[in-house]
């Protein structure tokens, strides 16, 4: 496996997450698209968007040799410093900033209640805890282990754990992705199949899957058999495809300072837009989504500089690039 189908794919999956924002998770956010194809579209991106980055996190997870203490410790520094700085400077503008889209919640129960995208840092945390337990137990090293982690994974996740606090919910939400990925790279899947015939097999019929959905109902119902089924199909066609490409794989280099900064600039920009230009959706588009990759990466270049605020911000102290 080499480095720039993952950072391709990271880019991907980039790109599709400054699309949704851009465009608003809801009528009442970003753009404010009430209806038609736009939103449709920004609908059908829950299946895929973050989905890919848990089925990335659980691959890469499958590499490492890092278990037990020495892996929460390192994701602590890698998630949490990030979710915490970030997420909360996030928070704190978003709720000092008239006209903005986020009602951000009593600041005292800032991540207990997650702070917007960034409740998938501390789900991605509680999932490494999680492993990290399990693996101290009954290590992922056959199909049968892995199928019994699995198949608990796809009941927790069916049965919608409302819990919201600390992010529960979403580390329920994103598990069967992330051991998906797992099984793909601590097994070894990728040298008993044909990639890019099962790759094209199963990003097809995810994406029937999900036009299908979308013409039964407006809304997916994201805790629900079929929405899962599609999201696993499509995620892991889009790993299986082997996919290179040299602008996403460079995007996906800088995925997680993206993650971490774009809706700072195309939350400004948008309202910037819409103060001078009313009625400037495609405008606002085409300016926020590029300027939601090269503004943060100009950023990362400054934060770099400091190893204090490398770490703070970054989670390393030292430059680096790629998403962890």
């Amino acid at each position: 496996m080499k480095a720039s189908k993952v950072q391709t794919l990271r880019g991907l999956a980039c790109c599709l997450l400054l699309l949704y924002h851009v465009i608003g998770a809801t009528a009442s956010q970003g753009l404010r698209v009430q209806d038609g194809w736009l939103r449709q579209f920004t609908e059908a991106l829950v299946v895929v968007r973050m989905p890919v980055f848990g089925l990335i996190a659980g691959a890469m997870h499958g590499l490492s040799s890092k278990r037990a203490w020495a892996l929460v410790q390192h994701k602590a520094a890698r998630l949490l410093l990030p979710m915490l700085s970030v997420g909360t400077l996030f928070a704190l503008v978003q709720y000092a900033i008239p006209g903005s889209n986020f009602h951000t919640q009593d600041l005292w129960l800032l991540h207990i209640v997650p702070v917007a995208h960034y409740w998938f840092l501390e789900s991605l945390f509680l999932i490494f805890c999680l492993m990290a337990l399990m693996e101290s137990v009954l290590p992922v090293r056959s199909f049968w282990i892995w199928f019994g982690y699995f198949s608990a994974s796809v009941l927790t996740y069916l049965a919608h754990p409302g819990f919201i606090w600390f992010s529960v919910l979403g580390a329920g939400y994103l598990l069967p992705y992330f051991l998906l990925g797992l099984g793909m790279t601590r097994l070894q899947w990728d040298t008993h199949q044909q990639r890019h015939t099962t790759g094209v097999l199963c990003t097809a019929l995810g994406a029937a899957l999900v036009c299908w959905l979308m013409l039964r109902q407006s809304v997916l119902e994201r805790f629900s058999a079929p929405v899962l089924l599609a999201g696993l199909l499509l995620s892991a066609g889009l790993w299986s495809l082997g996919w290179r490409n040299a602008l996403l794989a460079r995007i996906g280099d800088y995925s997680f300072v993206i993650f971490l900064f774009h809706t700072f600039f195309t939350s400004a920009t948008r309202m910037a837009l819409q103060a001078l230009v009313p009625g400037s959706q495609w405008l606002v588009l085409v300016v926020s989504l590029p300027l939601g990759v090269l503004a943060p990466i100009g950023l990362q270049w400054l934060i770099s500089r400091s190893q204090i605020c490398s770490g703070l911000l970054l989670g390393t102290p030292q430059p680096h690039r790629a998403c962890a």
